[in-house]
């Protein structure tokens, strides 16, 4: 599995809609995540940063599933909502540390 971590920093202003979207997230966005090949996703909130933890299966990218999923209406109608809320554009996290990986010996970028 490969694992991804992604954050974006939020508006304060827009701190309570964006956490409420996401404790009540749409139906067809939650299948869109899973049918692009996504298969595990959480978010945590910290000081107006959004914390985005991904995972893909070993043969696939996180480019690969996030392409699959900006291509669909649903994603594209949530972007429309959510987007306006970011104080700054997503940023991926370089993976510096796997317990698991780095127990086999090879520490992976995924």
């Amino acid at each position: 599995m490969r694992k991804y971590l992604c954050v974006i920093e939020i508006k304060p202003e827009c701190r309570d809609e964006y956490i409420g979207i996401h404790n009540n997230p749409w139906r067809e966005m939650l299948e869109a995540i899973r049918d692009a090949g996504y298969t595990n996703e959480a978010l945590f909130y910290y000081k107006d940063q959004s914390i985005i933890y991904l995972e893909c299966p070993d043969d696939t990218t996180h480019e690969e599933c996030d392409a699959r999923l900006r291509a669909t209406d649903i994603c594209k109608k949530w972007d429309v909502t959510v987007c306006p809320w970011f104080a700054a554009e997503p940023v991926m996290c370089e993976k510096i540390f796997d317990l698991n990986q780095q127990l086999e010996g090879e520490l992976r970028a995924d």
